[in-house]
């Protein structure tokens, strides 16, 4: 008989159709589980009352509690998981991104109303973080918790017994992700820098100036950072193009596949999708040396830098411009390790993760 999963999944508007944590589900045994996915906006868009002085008063109340990634939305999908677990129809419920919406079910159900159902929460960000996002009651009520890096372990065995906490590392779409077939354009050396969470633009813009009288060496930049007050720092610059991180996957997919290199300084990190889709595209990375970056990247793939010393991503770029035999080698190896994060090795974990939780 299958195992019935109720997964409740915020829905970010930059992740396309083959990025995100959610990929898993494609790969799954789905005659032996039965996999229903909730698709959550993050904002208040699913709340029935549109009346926004409404939603502000309302949203405020439900964020009271310390978990201020949680909106309204995520309200509206406890609230139909719950009819769906008091129906007997949910074995294992499952929170994909347990900052956003992970709140009032676990305690609900573990200290007022005995369901069968188990919770688990996956958590993506990192422990200087987590403090302002999560409320620590709710994680010892849950049944099982998995992250993504193993920076973040030592955090939740503070708060659950260790058997209950799983490693379980992000995996990347191989199949679309893909080095492509068509030949670079050898005139130019194009370095990609994709999405905004988390990124050290700083670092980039002092970088593109520093290179700025290369005139083969191209940066480009997909991210949502340009309008208002979440502008780049990058926009006056001539080497660099910008790009809405809301393009296509088709576009994104030609962007990755017609640079040469994966710039990605970063302020901090767990998993990163776009670190992942630049492997799988067979590219070398030049990113910030940070534990979790070099627990993905653990190879020769990779050039990381302590601190993002710019004089020192400068130095790793030119090298790259000046070594194109070496920037093949490093992109094979990028290749060879998004394999072995392929979707269809990562799956298995979470079954197995489902029918141990159940048996």
């Amino acid at each position: 008989m299958a195992i019935n999963i109720h997964l409740i999944r915020t829905h970010y508007p930059h992740w396309g159709q083959h990025s995100g944590i959610n990929q898993f589900v494609k790969y799954m045994d789905h005659s032996k589980y039965n996999v229903v996915m909730q698709h959550v906006s993050d904002s208040d868009e699913d709340f029935p009352i549109h009346n926004r002085r409404v939603q502000v008063r309302l949203r405020n109340i439900v964020q009271k509690r310390g978990m201020q990634w949680y909106k309204l939305s995520d309200l509206v999908a406890e609230i139909k998981a719950f009819g769906q677990c008091c129906c007997k129809k949910v074995d294992v419920l499952h929170y994909l991104i347990g900052e956003h919406s992970a709140q009032y079910l676990p305690l609900l159900f573990k200290k007022w109303i005995k369901l069968q159902t188990k919770i688990i929460a996956t958590f993506h960000q990192s422990p200087e973080l987590l403090n302002s996002l999560i409320n620590k009651d709710v994680i010892a009520k849950l049944d099982y918790v998995t992250v993504v890096s193993p920076e973040q372990v030592p955090y939740f065995r503070e708060l659950l017994d260790p058997e209950r906490i799983s490693l379980i590392l992000h995996g990347i779409d191989i199949d679309f992700f893909n080095p492509g077939s068509n030949p670079k354009d050898e005139s130019k050396f194009k370095c990609i820098t994709v999405g905004h969470w988390l990124r050290d633009f700083r670092a980039v813009r002092e970088v593109a100036e520093k290179l700025a009288a290369y005139k083969d060496i191209e940066f480009q930049v997909v991210t949502s950072r340009l309008a208002g007050p979440k502008l780049t720092g990058l926009e006056d610059l001539i080497n660099v193009t910008l790009y809405r991180d809301n393009i296509d996957d088709t576009r994104l997919l030609k962007l990755y596949q017609e640079s040469d290199v994966l710039f990605l300084p970063l302020l901090q990190s767990t998993a990163n999708n776009a670190l992942l889709e630049g492997i799988a595209c067979g590219l070398p990375v030049i990113s910030t040396h940070l534990p979790s970056v070099k627990f993905y990247l653990p190879g020769k793939e990779a050039i990381l830098i302590k601190d993002s010393d710019t004089k020192k991503f400068v130095d790793a770029i030119l090298y790259l411009v000046d070594n194109p035999q070496d920037r093949t080698d490093m992109g094979r190896e990028a290749r060879k390790r998004a394999e072995e994060l392929d979707w269809r090795n990562i799956a298995p974990q979470y079954e197995n993760l489902y029918s141990k939780l159940i048996s």
